[in-house]
Order: structure tokens, then sequence, then C-alpha cells
């Protein structure tokens, strides 16, 4: 009879994880469908406008400067060229991707624990990765970073375990692409070299391994790298991505990086903090639980992921995501231990399981408003505040409908989705202000670089865009490119068109002849003006 009940017990578990499961991922994609069309944020519209170059065969840095390295705007030129040219085609192509890390780490779980753990693990990603506090529903490179690194890890991890080689070779490549993705990969290739060292039998072994690991790993940069010199783009890509970031991301100090953690951290955990805190929990354990399988990779997953997400101590929301797929599996970890010390008890193995499932409802009802409500335009605004995301369609389409062949136009703030969708090129590089406005030694070389393009090239059309998040001026950099925006404008171009962001749900469009006499109602807008000659 006791066998009975334990069998019957074992079903019912194994039942309430298989529905756990499937009611996730059918609420996830359910979530991210109905968001597909919500605007494209900055970071978006860089690698969009980059990626919509690719596929006009312009090589990467040669007409738009990025300080991230090119593989987010390949992918995002085969995404556009699988799934559509537009909002919708990029973020289908971010939920296959997203989906795509799925089968990746159920399978690594699976072996480190079992059925119902990887089960958990995917239903981890899947959320968290969807969440709010890490801006998951945005197509932003980390996302790319994880599904390659997952990957590469799965893997390296089989070949270890099962000794084949040859996935030495997979798991390189795939880590290389990580990397190429965004310099955060880096991360996982240093993880794996590690995890190499530690698991030799001989040191012959750890050199061959290393070797093939490290030679695959470099293909992918090597072949972007050569790309771009035969495109005659090399010396912006190394300046941008090598030069320029090295002093972004030295840029903060340790005990400033601790205050962002603090509060960031903190802020990522507000959803899903269920999952958050069964997976550092899992982590301590895990430390001291000397015989567990997998210990030392799991751990030092845990730990490079860390590193990865530490770069430049920024911690930005979105860097969370290459967090999350070793969060997920010490969360899976802990879930199994909570339910074994249980099991004696009634109803114990189910607890931790049902747990997650209404720490996971209490979320996905908190945030109903977005997830299920609101359409993606007022989520978009709900997130990004007064950031002219929303407003960046109309204006692109008034560019566009008004621009003649041949013109190009050059956008003063940070805003390259208005370049993207109105299909105009810019007459300049610099797509992003940031730089330009950043406590460097190159701001004001890159302000002048910025200005001379702009007169060299005279575009028929200039956006200005008057927000403060759109260039976010350090206290102490020069102020030249305002004065000089400030002449030239004036000079040389009339205005056109005015977009006023007065309030949340009272944004006021005004072109043509309207927009002459106009004076905004608020210290936030957008001018655009049109060259007197054109």
């Amino acid at each position: 009879m006791k066998a009975v009940t334990g069998i019957s017990s074992e079903k019912s578990l194994n039942i309430l994880y298989g529905s756990f499961f499937v009611l996730t991922i059918i609420t996830v994609v359910f979530i991210r469908v109905r968001l597909l069309g919500i605007p494209l944020e900055r970071d978006e519209g860089e690698y969009a406008y980059m990626g919509q170059l690719i596929s006009h065969g312009v090589i990467p840095y040669k007409e738009a400067y990025s300080m991230k390295l090119p593989g987010t705007a390949f992918m995002y030129s085969v995404i556009m060229s699988v799934f559509g040219r537009g909002i919708v085609g990029i973020h289908l192509g971010l939920m296959a991707v997203n989906l795509a890390v799925l089968p990746a780490l159920f399978l690594l779980s699976e072996r480190l624990f079992n059925e119902r753990a990887a089960l958990v693990a995917s239903v981890s990603y899947a959320a968290i990765s969807l969440g709010v506090p890490v801006l998951g529903f945005m197509a932003h490179a980390t996302h790319f970073v994880t599904f390659f690194a997952v990957w590469g890890l799965y893997f390296l991890y089989v070949a270890i375990e099962d000794k084949k080689r040859w996935l030495i070779a997979a798991s390189g490549l795939c880590l290389g692409m990580a990397f190429l993705m965004k310099q955060h990969g880096i991360f996982f290739i240093l993880f794996a070299v590690t995890y190499l060292f530690f698991m030799r039998s001989r040191l012959k072994d750890f050199i061959i391994n290393g070797l093939i690991l490290m030679v695959m790993s470099a293909v992918p940069f090597a072949i972007a790298v050569f790309i771009i010199y035969r495109g005659g783009a090399f010396n912006n890509f190394w300046f941008w991505c090598f030069t320029y970031s090295g002093k972004y991301v030295s840029r903060l100090s340790l005990m400033d990086g601790l205050l962002r953690f603090k509060i960031m951290a903190l802020r990522t955990a507000g959803h899903f903090t269920v999952f958050w805190v069964f997976g550092v929990i899992g982590f301590f354990i895990l430390i001291y639980k000397q015989r567990q399988k997998g210990r030392l990779f799991i751990l030092l997953f845990f730990l490079f992921s860390f590193l990865s997400l530490s770069a430049g101590f920024y911690f930005r929301e979105h860097y969370f995501v290459l967090m999350i797929p070793a969060i997920s599996i010490t969360a899976a970890y802990f879930t199994e231990l909570l339910s074994s010390a249980l099991a004696m008890k009634p109803w114990g193995k189910m607890l931790p399981i049902v747990v997650l499932l209404m720490g996971m409802l209490f979320t996905f009802t908190v945030q109903g408003k977005l997830y299920f409500k609101l359409p993606p335009d007022e989520v978009s605004r709900e997130v990004y505040g007064l950031n002219p995301f929303v407003e960046s369609i109309k204006i692109a389409q008034y560019l566009k409908g008004h621009a003649q062949k041949g013109d190009m136009i050059a956008i003063l703030g940070s805003e390259p989705q208005i370049l993207f969708y109105s299909g105009i090129r810019s007459v300049t590089g610099y797509i992003y202000m940031y730089g330009l406005m950043e406590d460097q030694p190159f701001n004001l070389q890159m302000q002048h670089g910025m200005t001379d393009e702009i007169e060299k090239n005279k575009p028929a059309f200039i956006v200005f865009v008057k927000i403060p998040a759109s260039w976010l001026p350090a206290p102490n950099a020069p102020l030249y490119i305002f004065d000089w925006a400030t002449n030239y404008i004036a000079e040389n171009y009339n205005l056109v068109g005015v977009v006023d962001l007065i309030y949340y749900d009272n944004i006021v469009y005004k072109f043509d002849a309207e927009a002459l006499n106009y004076n905004p109602w608020s210290k936030y807008y957008v001018c655009i003006y049109r060259r007197k000659d054109g």
C-alpha cells in the first residue's frame, strides 16, 4: 500500500512539474507575442540600423560607429531577413532566440540533476528573461550572448563527461559567437578554459583541449575582423570597440560599482523574487556541498556569469540577463534539495514547486497591467518614460515622406531607431551622443568629428533631440557641439517639425507651417530642421 502511495505521489509530482513548465511557457509566449509591436528603444535602434546597413552591403563601423562588437548587428540582419524588416520581425527573432536557449539549459540541467530540476531551470530562465526589470522584451545583445554561451557550455560539459573532443570545438565556436555578440561574452570563454584546467587528467590533455577551444572561439572574431578590414573600417572598429571602450569600462570605481549593484540587484529581484532567492541560496549551499555532481561546473558558471554582468561596474538592467541561466540552475538545485529534505512530510516534496508557482503567479498578477492589458506603445511609455521611442515612428514617417531620393539626415541625439524606421542614411557615423558627453579623453575629438562629418556631407534634415536622456552630459563635459549646432542650424536650416513631450498621454506634433510659430510647453521636445537650399 505504501509503495502504491509512493508511486502515486511521484506521478502527481511529475504532473505538477510538467504542468508548471507548460503553463509558464504558454504564458511567456503569449506575453511576448502580445508585445511584438513595442517600439524599439535606443540599443535596438542601433543594432537595427547597423543590421539594415549590413543588408545593403555596408561594412560595420563604416557609416555607423558603435563600441559594441558587430555580432548583434549581424544577428539583426539575419533576423530581419528571416522574420521581417520591422519591429515585429525583430521581436519575433528575439522570441525565437530566447526560446532556443531552453533546450540547451534543459539538457545541461538534466545531466547535472534530473528531469524535474531541468524543468525548473527552463521555467526560471523563460520567465525571468522576460521580466521588466531586465528589459527582457527588448532585443538587447545580452540575449544573443546568452544563447550562444549556454549552448557552448552545454557542449563543453558533455565533451568532458563523454570524452568527445569534437564537442570542445563546437563549444569554442559557440563561445566565440557569444563574445562576438558583445564583449561581455569573453567571460564565458575564460570560464571554459578554467573548467578545462580543473578537469584535466593530464597536462597534455588540457593543452590540446585548451588550444582547440581557443582556436575555435577565435574563428568568429577573426572572420568579422577580416570582413571589416577588407571593407576599410578597421581603424574605426578598433578605436570604438577597444580604445574608446577601454576608457568607458574604467570610468567607475569599485565603490561606485558596489552602490550600483546594490540598487540594480534589488530592482532586478523585484520580479520573480523567489527564483532569485532560491538561486542565491542554492549557490551558497553548493559551496559547502562537496559531493554534488557538477559542483565545480555550476560554481564556476555562477562566478563567471557574475563577472560578465560586472564589466565596467555599470550593472545595467539588461546585463542581468547574462546571470539568469546560472541563477536558474542553482534555483533548480535548491528546489530539488528542499524537495528531498521535506520528502517525509505530507506534501513536503510538492511544497518547493508550489512556492515557485505561487511566486510566479504573484509576479504575473502584479505586472498584469504591462503583460496583459496595456497596448505596446503604452508599455514602452510606462517602462521608458518620456523617451521619444513611440514618437520616433511618426518622426521617421515625416522624414520618409518629405525626403527626396539620395537625401541623408543627421540626428543630434541618441535616437538611431529614427534612422532605421525612415530607411534614410545618416551623414555621420556618430549615431550615439553619450560618448561625446562622457568624462573621457576623446569627448571633444568625437564632437569635432561629428560636426565635421555633418558640415562636409550637408544633410537634407537635422533632427535635434532636446531631451537630457538622449545626451546625458557629464558635469565637466565640453559643450562645443551645442554651441556649434545653434549657429549651424540657424544659418543653414528652417524649422519644419516639433514634437512636444508634454506628458505621457499628451504629445503634440506640429509639422511644416504649424511648427514655425509653436513654442514647446515642456522642456522635453524634438525639433526637425530642413536645409534652406534643399
